[in-house]
């Protein structure tokens, strides 16, 4: 025991100092930035691995024929290479993000229509050793390998400059520690990483990065040496170690908390951009710190429980101490709701687990946290447990499996319900927030741009010089959109139409006429207007007037209208790409905004009436309702102005998606909950119920493995047949792109006649009508054109149509061909397929991305898998309840069986209840059948048992009456005799006879005592005797002999069950034997102890004495009748009493007394 409790400090006391070095180790780190040699090594020996595999694709697509497309197996996602055959890319597998991969080094003339084109391939930088290059927004280990006739550029992938998080992404197979960041060599700093003998680029450490890194180090260090704390508690549960551990918990804790308050805006977790709740909620991880030390020292004082009930020694001490866990308990339920509150009405992310696109990890956090934190409340009510069981009479046990139930379902109701109704509640009031936004649809920041700009608009001399030419229109619009809006060229498309005296017909004047029409300036003398009208886009027109030196006037109308951004759908989906002036509604919602109750906008998948209908009007207008439900849809009312009114809505969530949430929730905590049950000491019931327990093994094993396979087999069914009816969709989808596109191509000859320009409205006209994005290819590859601008603008589709999908259509002939792709961090699916003229020429590939915001696959097979999950683990444990409860029922007959053959005797078997006809029922038919035989057996021995010992006893009282009376009949004719012959001695005689004659009746009279005592052995009833009392007293009669002292050695307030005359006896005849055994002799000592017995659940009366004990001949004899080592003893006095100590299933026992010397009688008597 001790050993073990040495063995728990000194493991507190290591776990202790690592978490303290380890605590130390993460400040050291906050500090300074780490020692990038290490990482540089490690990046080096992973480089020179990976440009050895790179090698050997090389090698591979070099050995391949040049006339057939390059096949590389297993290639990774971070090589990639082209083959050139004559300077033409023949092959490529994945792709580089640039424009120009043509190797070609003739003079290109740049575009004017676009500037993105440079004059030569960035692939003419890479060499024929190994070097760090940009290409694109990517940075590449390449090199280029081979001759003129065929030749292979192959490149490594190292960093996408594509910001995650607002960081450059490293490839993430070369490990590098997010401490760290990739630099050119040329600047200053960090450690330089060689390849193949040559510095490519440098590994520098990042500040904030390594704040960050070091975040899991401190926590790492609190739970090592919380963890020391609690196995340092373990090792002497006492009142006094909880007043060493429980400050040292609050100090640690509250220095993390205060550390954190000051580290708020270096880790993300104490960073108020997640959460912020006040002064004392100041971060999500304040909360967690909080909840942490409500669990650490709640299970503080739950370890000392015993001990701190003991000192409460009087029963209003107790009731105190459980009031004070009571209001503990609330005290907890009160913070709970009002952290919970802040945290879903104040952070970015939500706590409804039935919304799974708004989940994220610190949703799991919190719900582990508040679950492990409410699992204080059972451990703080069992400090009240005693003062509840001295009051009312009930064993209160929290965590019993009724208590754990109970407690769970709770903790999931209440969980569930406050991130329900609360999440509701914020969700109105960001529906409001849509709403607001959604009335007022223009661009403060590019109307801010506008005036800043149109002044330079108007003074440029060169738009003034190119206003005077027929047919400049292009020309200037290439001035103004490379001049004044290259930055915002992504979001807004330019156009330029110039009114001059070359065109000065009445189609223009329409045309100019009809743009500015409705207008409003943007500001006070402002050249430009914002044009909104029923029907189209708003866009913003400007009219600008140049003067020419013959003193004609020209005007030039700017257009700046949003690029058809489709929210929601295609790359805009995708990439979460939202154009200015417009409000991204949540994935699943949709909105229509009405004004005079007639539609103005809609969007989503909803079907919103064109006109406000009665109802929809009264709850607006009437009721003044927030929200309400209708055709499975949930509407949030919210009204905007005199006349406009916006609706959005979403699909409600089902009652079963709340029950999933709970079950989940509850289950979670049943476990934490059952962790507790867990470290309790059980009874070794495993080899006392070998058979059951083995048969809840098999079965529990069984169902286990049923409802496992099941629960598998539903969700990959989920998840096949999303993944088909998603196959289907895009199917579907790229067959009708593919329809219409055929049609409106009905009447192109061949792929050499196409007109462009109309293959490129046709497309437009297709993308509206469908709803997609549409990129097109040309027959080698290459991007022709795309829907949306910004897709070639940021580079979402390559310019290099993938590798894969281009083999499949151009070499293996594929009708359409779908896969999934990744770009960054994210992945979707393209749907590709080939266009065609009259004649079967190719005229280009087509590639739509899928996505669609109505109905989310990923989000339903999830959703499923949770449903399936939740009750698989709900049937689980019912299914663990009901077998053990079928079990116990199972061997109930048997465990009755074995529990009434314990406890009874031949005399006294008792029948078993059994109702049913099974396998048992055989067993149990037999038992009782025993039980007949044996009762009448056990009659029929007891009868002859009486009648022999009768028979014995009558033969033994002859025995002892016949003794003396022989003596006393010879006695009496001897003075007979001698008062015949008339002897006057004869009475002297009879004074002599006189005395032996009353000794032999002193004699009789004790023997007929002694029978007298055994007559009544069985007949008397058991009492509640104070054991030390009655020794007490049996010892003060004795305790009149000048030669014997008498000494009590016991304990007070022992009491048992039995009968007290019998048991009286009992004591007389030990204590009356240590008297005689002693006789005469000087310096008698009697010792009685009364004390616990080393037998469980015995007490032990022990009598010694100084006389001359027991030879060791007789010892085996004491016990048994009729033997007796006293003159004129019956020998029956320790027979007696052994049956009088057996019948009260006590013992007794002999051996030589080691104080003494003499004997020592042992009674161990039952408590």
């Amino acid at each position: 025991m001790r050993v073990g409790k040495h063995i728990r400090e000194w493991i507190a006391m290591a776990l202790l100092v690592a978490g303290v070095a380890l605590f130390i180790s993460s400040l050291q780190a906050t500090r300074k930035a780490g020692d990038s040699s290490d990482a540089a090594r490690r990046m080096e020996r992973i480089l020179e691995r990976r440009m050895a595999s790179l090698d050997g694709y090389i090698a591979q697509a070099l050995s391949q024929d040049p006339a057939q497309w390059m096949q590389l197996e297993n290639f990774p996602q971070d090589f990639v290479i082209y083959r050139y055959c004559a300077d033409t890319l023949q092959s490529w597998c994945n792709e580089f993000p640039i424009i120009n991969d043509n190797i070609n080094r003739r003079v290109y003339v740049p575009f004017l229509v676009d500037p993105r084109i440079g004059v030569e391939s960035p692939l003419l930088q890479v060499g024929d050793s190994t070097g760090f290059y940009n290409l694109g927004t990517r940075w590449y280990l390449a090199k280029t390998v081979g001759d003129a006739s065929v030749r292979v550029i192959a490149g490594l992938q190292i960093m996408d400059d594509l910001p995650i998080d607002g960081r450059t992404l490293v490839n993430p197979r070369l490990r590098l520690s997010r401490r760290y960041a990739i630099r050119p060599v040329s600047e200053s700093g960090g450690t330089t990483v060689s390849v193949q003998g040559r510095p490519q680029f440098k590994v520098t450490g990042e500040f904030l990065s390594v704040s960050r890194d070091s975040s899991p180090l401190v926590w790492l260090a609190l739970a090592l040496i919380l963890t020391s704390f609690l196995l340092y508690f373990d090792a002497e549960r006492s009142v006094r170690r909880l007043s060493v551990v429980a400050p040292g918990v609050v100090v640690l804790l509250s220095g993390l908390y205060f550390w954190g308050k000051f580290s708020r805006n270096r880790i993300l977790i104490f960073s108020p951009m997640l959460f912020a709740g006040g002064e004392l909620l100041y971060s999500l991880g304040a909360v967690i710190l909080i909840n942490l030390a409500i669990l650490v020292l709640s299970v503080c004082f739950y370890m000392a429980r015993k001990d701190l009930v003991a000192r409460m020694g009087t029963r209003g001490r107790k009731l105190a101490l459980a009031v004070c866990a009571v209001l503990a308990v609330i005290g907890i339920l009160f913070y709970s709701q009002a952290a919970l509150r802040s945290i879903i009405l104040n952070s970015g992310f939500s706590l409804e687990l039935y919304k799974l696109a708004q989940l994220s990890p610190f949703s799991v956090l919190v719900y582990l946290s508040f679950i492990t934190m409410l699992l204080s409340v059972p451990l703080l009510l069992e400090l009240a447990v005693p003062a509840v069981s001295e009051f009312t009479g009930h064993r209160l046990d929290p965590f019993s499996l009724t208590g754990r139930v109970i407690l769970s379902l709770l903790v999931g109701v209440y969980l569930v319900t406050t991130a329900a109704m609360l999440g509701f509640r914020k969700e109105e009031d960001r529906a409001e927030l849509l709403a607001n936004r959604l009335v007022f649809d223009r661009d403060i920041a590019m109307e801010m741009r506008l005036r800043r700009i149109e002044a330079q608009i108007a003074d440029d001399m060169i738009l003034a010089a190119l206003s005077q030419f027929q047919g400049s229109d292009q020309a200037v619009q290439s001035r103004i959109s490379d001049y004044y809006f290259a930055g915002g060229e992504r979001d807004y498309l330019v156009t330029a139409r110039v009114f001059n005296e070359f065109n000065n017909t009445r189609q223009a004047a329409i045309e100019y006429n009809t743009t500015l029409r409705d207008g409003v300036p943007i500001a006070d003398n402002s050249r430009f207007l914002y044009i909104k009208r029923d029907t189209g886009r708003p866009y913003y027109a400007g009219v600008f007037y140049y003067l020419s030196e013959e003193g004609t006037i020209s005007r030039v109308l700017v257009r700046v209208g949003l690029r058809e951004v489709r929210g929601g759908r295609g790359y805009a989906g995708i990439f979460g790409i939202t154009p200015p002036g417009q409000v991204a509604l949540p994935s699943g919602y949709s909105y229509a905004r009405y004004s005079d109750r007639t539609l103005q906008a809609y969007k989503g998948r909803y079907p919103y009436p064109t006109r406000m209908d009665d109802d929809l009007y009264v709850q607006m207008y009437g009721a003044r309702r927030n929200h309400f439900k209708m055709g499975g849809y949930t509407h949030f009312l919210n009204v905007v102005g005199e006349s406009e009114s916006v609706v959005i809505s979403r699909t409600s969530i089902s009652p079963l998606s709340y029950v999933v949430a709970g079950v989940l929730v509850a289950l979670l905590t049943f476990l934490a909950f059952s962790t507790i049950v867990l470290r309790r000491p059980k009874a070794p019931v495993f080899q006392q119920s070998y058979f059951k327990t083995r048969i809840s093994a098999i079965l529990l094993v069984s169902l286990l493995l049923t409802l496992l396979v099941m629960a598998l087999v539903s969700v990959l069914f989920v998840y096949s047949r999303n993944d088909s009816n998603r196959q289907s969709v895009m199917s579907d989808k790229i067959n009708s792109i593919i329809a219409i596109m055929d049609a409106g191509l009905e009447g192109l000859p061949s792929a050499g006649q196409t007109d462009w320009q109309a293959l490129r409205m046709l497309v437009e006209q297709v993308s509206g009508e469908t709803g997609s994005d549409i990129t097109l290819y040309s027959s080698d590859g290459r991007m022709l054109f795309s829907t949306t601008a910004v897709v070639s603008d940021q580079l979402m589709a390559q310019e290099r149509m993938n590798g894969t999908a281009y083999y499949n259509i151009m070499y293996r002939n594929r009708r359409q061909y779908i896969q999934q792709e990744r770009l960054g961090m994210q992945k979707y699916y393209s749907m590709y397929a080939p266009l065609f003229a009259a004649d079967d020429s190719l005229v280009a590939i087509l590639c739509s991305p899928y996505n669609e915001e109505t109905y989310d696959f990923e989000a339903d097979a999830v959703m499923h898998s949770m449903s399936i999950l939740s009750l698989f683990l709900l049937f689980l444990l019912m299914a663990l309840f009901m077998v053990s409860r079928i079990v116990d029922r199972m061997f109930k007959p048997l465990s009755e069986m074995s529990g009434k053959m314990d406890k009874a005797d031949l005399g006294s078997l008792e029948y078993i209840d059994y109702d049913r006809s099974d396998e048992i029922s055989s067993i149990v038919q037999a038992y009782n059948r025993m039980v007949t035989e044996l009762s009448e057996s056990s009659r029929k021995l007891a009868q002859a048992e009486r009648d022999k010992a009768w028979s014995g006893m009558a033969r033994q009282v002859a025995h002892e009456i016949k003794n003396p009376l022989t003596p006393m009949k010879l006695q009496l004719q001897r003075v007979i005799r001698l008062k015949q012959k008339g002897d006057p001695a004869w009475q002297e005689r009879f004074e002599e006879a006189s005395k032996v004659i009353l000794d032999h009746i002193d004699i009789l009279t004790d023997t007929a005592n002694e029978f007298s005592t055994f007559a009544k052995l069985y007949t008397e009833e058991p009492t509640e005797i104070v054991l030390d009392r009655l020794l007490h007293e049996e010892i003060s009669m004795f305790d009149n002999r000048d030669n014997i002292r008498f000494d009590y050695l016991g304990l007070s307030n022992v009491v048992i069950q039995g009968p007290k005359p019998q048991l009286t006896r009992v004591f007389v005849n030990l204590l009356g034997n240590a008297v005689q055994a002693i006789g005469d002799a000087p310096d008698g000592r009697v010792i009685v102890s009364l004390r616990k017995s080393v037998r469980d659940g015995f007490w032990d009366i022990v009598v010694e004495d100084n006389g001359p004990g027991v030879s060791e001949e007789n010892v085996e004899r004491l016990f048994t009748p009729n033997f007796t080592t006293k003159n004129g003893g019956s020998g029956l006095g320790l027979a007696i009493s052994r049956s009088i100590l057996e019948r009260c299933g006590a013992s007794i026992s002999y051996s030589r007394s080691f104080t003494l010397g003499g004997a020592c009688f042992t009674v161990s008597y039952p408590i």
